[in-house]
């Protein structure tokens, strides 16, 4: 039993830790003066070579079939369109925003699985949804719509959006290695940044570059790897939990390094939408199989 307690504790550090890599994302790219498809690049660059070497060394390796790069190719397509929908959200809007935006993707979730896979919504998941919308009504930045920060906290619920359509690509490559569909979503996710390559900007400053390459190395590869073990070892439950983490610690990281406001607005927002998360995960019942 200790010993079991033990290694839960272990993984609930290294599940803390690559949230909190994570977390640092918004912040970085709010911080550094790279554009969108820069840091894409960048990223995409780093994680796919990183996970192109794990890949490599990796004594299980499955057959891609013509059928599993087509999945990949929407996989890396969809990812594309987050990532790049995500960072112009938080150049437009407040890095905070950004990730409350970021965390309706549940609720999402929970609506694609409706229409795709005809699970079943009951009560208490309506009642998540009317929360969640609460929580964005609440959250919405109703002063600063001038500024774009409006338009840029809408666009992170689309992005939202996207990034839940990426576990429903997946459940039909579930025979894939996990760092084989990571691969594939990185590697494909590239090719659609490169067709935007003539926006990017790599003169930098060395300033910018250290950011990056943080975001490169520490948020993407490490982060990600991090929680693969996490969560390939930890009951699903904990660590869907664990992952809406990542907004709060982003809110406050905002506050501590780019001196953004922590109004009631956003921590009650964010509070709305994580806890209609939350009812989903615990909640939901899916349809039974026939």
């Amino acid at each position: 039993m200790s010993n079991t307690t033990g290694s839960i504790k272990s993984l609930l550090l290294i599940a803390l830790a690559s949230i909190l890599l994570m977390s640092f994302v918004p912040v970085l790219i709010k911080w550094i003066s790279a554009n969108a498809v820069t840091i894409g690049i960048v990223r995409l660059t780093i994680g796919a070579a990183g996970i192109g070497v794990l890949v490599l060394f990796s004594k299980k390796r499955a057959s891609v079939t013509r059928r599993d790069f087509i999945w990949l190719f929407l996989l890396g397509l969809f990812f594309a369109v987050h990532w790049y929908t995500y960072f112009q959200s938080i150049k437009m809007s407040d890095a905070s925003l950004a990730a409350i935006g970021m965390a309706t993707f549940g609720i999402h979730l929970l609506l694609l699985n409706r229409i795709f896979f005809k699970e079943t919504i009951n009560i208490s998941d309506y009642f998540a949804i009317v929360i969640s919308f609460i929580g964005i009504y609440i959250a919405s930045p109703r002063t600063d719509i001038a500024a774009d920060k409006l338009n840029g906290f809408l666009l992170s619920v689309f992005s939202g959006f996207v990034y839940a359509c990426l576990p429903l690509i997946n459940r039909r490559i579930t025979r894939l290695s996990t760092n084989t569909r990571a691969l594939g979503q990185f590697g494909f996710a590239l090719l659609f940044f490169m067709l935007l390559l003539p926006q990017s900007d790599f003169n930098l400053s060395s300033y910018d570059w250290g950011g990056l390459v943080v975001l490169g190395v520490l948020s993407t590869l490490i982060a990600h790897t991090l929680w693969i073990k996490a969560s390939t070892e930890l009951p699903t439950k904990f660590t869907a939990v664990l992952y809406y983490c990542y907004v709060p610690i982003a809110i406050l990281l905002s506050f501590i390094f780019l001196n953004e406001t922590m109004n009631w607005q956003k921590l009650v927002g964010a509070g709305l939408i994580i806890a209609a998360n939350i009812m989903v995960v615990f909640l939901h019942k899916t349809a039974p199989a026939r």
